[in-house]
């Protein structure tokens, strides 16, 4: 009798513990979907939660970002666009330097940033569901950087560029025009990426003769010949391009916003 009811409490006990697990197991199951849920939500930060910080924040590369100009201050496109808004909006603007373009992207995708003013080609693979192009507008042609003077690597013409390497900083708005490039020669131009170098930092590297070949815009070229003049950047590669900066999807009063601040 006494064995009897030892096996029913241990069975009760048993079949109390399995209850327990198993109401531990769900209420786990549901935090980590509560969670998930959670992480892949969009986040919403348009023009009122940062007019509430009072901090708009650009993402560049720091090819894009500028250079240091006398006193210490940093200069250049991006940063002369940060102090046009500022004076326009009233808000603080900051520029977040950044080289890594799939960082880039988390920034914005998260709301650490507002708005990636890198060039981006219309033609470009981005993610629509998530983010939006802003002030697009047309780009001046691309031209093939190389050295003058190599006579083993120079070319004369885009069709010479079959079974060659063209460096490119990664996630270049440009690499997709060389492979349509590569399937109009009807033979593979390689592609290789750099994650740490933008195109003034590339070009150094091909007149130091560490790369063949990278590309740049007509107004890098304009410059390079300057700064590299024993580099050649006269080959076009293509016409114009429509680029544009990069918005949230979730930010359209942003967008207006931008728009209105931006008007000349």
């Amino acid at each position: 009798m006494r064995s009897q009811l030892f096996t029913l409490r241990s069975l009760s006990y048993l079949a109390g513990l399995v209850a327990i697990i198993a109401l531990m197991l769900y209420l786990h199951h549901q935090a980590r979907k509560r969670a998930d849920s959670t992480d892949s939500a969009p986040i919403i930060r348009d023009y009122p939660e940062i007019r509430r910080e009072g901090i708009l924040r650009l993402c560049t590369s720091y090819n894009e970002g500028g250079i240091k100009a006398q006193g210490g201050e940093l200069s250049g496109l991006v940063y002369d666009l940060a102090k046009v808004l500022q004076q326009r909006s009233g808000l603080r603007v900051e520029v977040v330097l950044e080289n890594n373009w799939e960082k880039a992207l988390t920034y914005l995708s998260s709301g650490q940033v507002d708005l990636v003013t890198r060039p981006t080609a219309s033609t470009s693979d981005i993610d629509t569901t998530r983010f939006r192009l802003f002030g697009q507008e047309h780009s001046g042609p691309i031209f093939l950087i190389q050295r003058r003077t190599d006579s083993t690597t120079f070319v004369t013409s885009q069709i010479q560029l079959s079974g060659r390497t063209i460096t490119l900083p990664l996630a270049s708005p440009y690499r997709l025009f060389l492979e349509h490039l590569s399937e109009e020669i009807g033979e593979a131009i390689h592609l290789k990426e750099d994650s740490l170098y933008q195109a003034e930092q590339l070009a150094m590297q091909v007149a130091s003769g560490k790369i063949d070949y990278t590309i740049c815009t007509d107004k890098e070229a304009q410059r390079f010949k300057t700064l590299f003049p024993e580099l050649d950047c006269t080959l076009p590669l293509s016409y114009s391009f429509r680029t544009a900066w990069l918005l949230r999807r979730t930010a359209p009063a942003l967008s207006d916003s931008l728009s209105l601040w931006l008007k000349k």
